[in-house]
């Protein structure tokens, strides 16, 4: 497993476009530090075209060991998940893994000693403030 390395985010206001790889999975893993031994894929039905978020697991459809979708990957006693690395930033960074399919990472920002780093919220209200006054109430 590579060694992540993480920069304060203040010394990380540097980092544009033009900046080298390294340096910008750096200020992603500042910004969106979670879990580090696992993470969730997004995935989507080719029957339903359903879409949702799943634990990355390195087993996933290996034929002779999973059972999908007879048995739920959270009732699967061969389940190995994978963590979260570099390269895998940087496929979510570019929308794709290495082999050219659309790859998009999630992140467990619950740590296991149940602290957290970061908070999103998710709204359909208009605007920023709107957000914030229903938190409030």
């Amino acid at each position: 497993m590579d060694t992540p390395l993480r920069l304060p985010v203040l010394q990380q206001v540097g980092v544009n476009q033009r900046s080298p790889a390294k340096a910008k999975i750096a200020l992603f893993r500042s910004l969106f530090h979670g879990r580090e031994d696992v993470y969730p894929r997004r995935f989507e039905s080719r029957k339903t075209g359903r879409a949702g978020y799943a634990p990355a697991c390195a087993h996933e459809w290996a034929q002779g060991i999973c059972n999908k979708p007879r048995i739920r990957c959270s009732e699967c006693a061969q389940r190995r998940f994978l963590p979260v690395t570099d390269e895998v930033i940087r496929w979510h960074l570019c929308g794709q893994d290495d082999n050219g399919h659309d790859f998009v990472m999630g992140v467990y920002p619950m740590l296991l000693d149940e602290t957290c780093f970061f908070l999103a919220a998710d709204s359909d209200k208009v605007t920023w403030q709107d957000i914030l006054g229903s938190k409030r109430k």
